[in-house]
């Protein structure tokens, strides 16, 4: 277009002579220069990085480590396919899969990610890298899975995990020890929040699926890692979550009688009292009630660690009647059993002997306190999983005189040797002996090396002091709430004179959390039998400083029936508490370590069954 003056404009009013005007100065000439050059180089950059494989993954790795993982994801995947192109073998590509799989989390491509890190996985070259980084990989796999709704697939691995994490996985709180084994539990105990965002607290069957075998085997997972949660407060949903899945599925595949659905009721139930869900709770008593009404006979007294476990749901509800009800068929079915004069016998020969004395940061044991009567456990046929003839393999004899059958018989360890027996045929794993006999000084060192972490006791709070106290292995660690040896010893423990110690909930020890499923104390066959009977649920220890108390009343046939009240907790102690002629010492010396503890009470019998050495 030809301007007033005959110049050609070439738009936006500028006249072809004023832009060549403009371009003839150095300065814009430069500005356009470097306008035209970048153009050009993008074009160019972007024309390599879409064919050439190394530019292409040059610049996702920049792009990583700027912390933009999502705009590196399509570069990751294009440099991925153009070195397969290339020739690259799945083995060399493994690193790259590794690190585009987190690119692909970020960019909520779950599914993507984890296929990924399954594939970089299966490599050589993720077996060979180090452990923890390896099980880091491993947890970023079972995030995506979840996120990706296979949540299936993350509680495989979250399982092996805790297999790994070994004892790890026992203690109450999980602290930062290093090893690898607590690199596992703790990234298990991570994984909390996932699983309960995931699954309904009352079971989410729905969302497994697969041939009944693999089913199954996913619903045995879940059990473990409920398990492992239900001992956390913070995990009770993820807990609820898991067992209540399991428990369905179960349930579906094997039927509300098979062990297997009735062994996940002695955990969810807990849970589900816990959380306050009382009528789940109740329900799932029931039904395990009714199972084992089936399998054991309606007579059996082994129903009375369920009847006890309704008797605390209803009592909790405010159903007393009910609770008093099943209160009388409990002792119905113990009188059946044992006798109308099952508690008459003299038991002055425990007292004398500390068979059924309360050992805890309340009633503390005297730095000389030594049983004179230990054994090795081996001799009883009783496997351990330790040298056979140090010290911590042994138990006392404990033996009942009283009964006329041989001693050996009648005997703490030919009993537990029984109740192994018995547990091993019905669960079919491998039970063996941890620890038995731990002298005051060995405890002390225990102690000191482990600290307060739920596994070892102060000194002078241990029973194991006492020579009674066994810590049980199943499958070379130690027993855990999930297994069916654990189910074996809650039913039948108490017909061989063994009760749980540290039952969930107790405050017995100086930590935060000290339930121990493994640890079962001998306290004599007569006084277990009372103390499923009559004693206070969860509170061995209450029971066995008030034992005078309800001996005297079962011996009088005045057994309380009433849930509501506890006469003998709530009463003073009784002529034989107030007996006690020796309290022991608590020790302040440099040897004991520094344990916050509350004042140790008068134990309620002397200490004359233990010897000076």
């Amino acid at each position: 277009m030809l301007t007033a003056s005959g110049a050609k404009t070439i738009g936006y009013g500028v006249t072809r002579g004023s832009f060549l005007t403009t371009l003839a100065q150095p300065q814009a000439m430069f500005a356009g220069c470097f306008l035209l050059l970048s153009l050009l180089f993008i074009a160019a950059f972007n024309v390599q990085v879409r064919t050439d494989a190394h530019a292409a993954e040059k610049r996702f790795d920049a792009l990583i480590a700027a912390d933009a993982p999502r705009r590196a994801a399509s570069h990751g995947e294009r440099a991925l396919k153009m070195r397969r192109t290339d020739g690259a073998s799945e083995e060399a590509l493994a690193p790259l899969k590794a690190s585009l799989a987190g690119a692909q989390v970020a960019s909520r491509r779950y599914a993507r990610a984890a296929s990924l890190y399954e594939q970089a996985l299966s490599s050589k070259w993720a077996r060979a890298i180090d452990e923890r980084k390896r099980a880091g990989m491993e947890n970023d796999l079972a995030r995506a899975h979840i996120a990706a709704g296979q949540i299936d697939k993350a509680v495989e691995i979250y399982a092996q995990f805790l297999n790994s994490a070994g004892d790890e996985a026992a203690r109450g709180e999980i602290e930062a020890s290093g090893t690898i084994e607590a690199v596992y539990a703790q990234q298990v105990d991570a994984a909390a929040d996932l699983f309960a965002e995931s699954l309904k607290p009352t079971g989410s069957p729905d969302k497994f699926s697969g041939p009944a075998e693999i089913l199954l085997a996913t619903a045995g997972q879940m059990g473990e890692l409920g398990a492992f949660y239900a001992m956390r407060d913070e995990g009770l949903y993820a807990a609820a979550g898991l067992l209540s899945s399991a428990y369905q599925i179960r349930r579906q595949l094997l039927g509300a009688d098979h062990q297997d659905t009735v062994r996940i009721t002695l955990v969810l139930g807990p849970v589900y009292g816990q959380m306050g869900r009382l009528r789940a709770a109740e329900q799932l008593y029931l039904d395990a009630f009714h199972a084992q009404e089936k399998s054991k006979g309606a007579n059996n007294p082994d129903l009375s660690l369920y009847i006890k476990l309704l008797v605390d749901i209803y009592q909790q509800q405010g159903r007393q009647t009910e609770a008093q009800a099943l209160a009388e068929h409990l002792q119905g079915l113990f009188r059946d059993a044992f006798g109308a004069q099952r508690y008459a016998i003299n038991r002055d020969r425990d007292r004398r002997t500390d068979v059924d004395r309360p050992v805890s940061q309340y009633f503390v044991l005297d730095k000389d306190y030594a049983p004179r009567d230990l054994v090795r456990a081996s001799d009883f046929s009783i496997p351990v999983s330790k040298d056979y003839t140090i010290d911590e393999m042994k138990l006392r004899l404990a033996s009942d005189l009283t009964t006329g059958s041989p001693v050996r018989e009648d005997s703490l360890p030919a009993r537990l040797a029984q109740l192994i027996s018995l547990c091993r045929s019905e669960s079919r794993e491998r039970i063996s002996l941890r620890s038995g006999y731990r002298a005051w000084r060995t405890q002390r060192d225990l102690f000191s090396r482990n600290g307060d972490r739920g596994t070892v006791t102060p000194p002078g709070m241990s029973e194991h002091q006492l020579g009674l106290a066994a810590d049980i292995d199943v499958n070379g660690r130690l027993m855990r709430r999930s297994d069916r040896t654990y189910q074996c010893f809650e039913e039948n423990a108490y017909q061989f004179g063994f009760i749980l110690s540290y039952p969930p909930g107790n405050n017995y020890l100086p930590g935060e959390d000290s339930f121990e499923p493994w640890h079962w104390r001998y306290v004599g066959v007569k006084t277990a039998q009372l103390y499923r009977e009559a004693g206070p649920i969860n509170k061995p220890q209450e029971f066995l400083a008030a034992l005078p108390c309800y001996r005297e009343k079962a011996a009088s046939g005045g057994l309380a029936l009433s849930p509501e009240r506890d006469l003998c907790l709530e009463g003073p102690p009784g002529p034989t508490v107030a007996a006690a002629t020796s309290e022991p010492s608590v020790d302040t010396s440099d040897d004991l370590p520094n344990v916050t503890r509350k004042a140790a009470r008068k134990l309620n019998n002397p200490a004359s069954g233990a010897t000076p050495r």
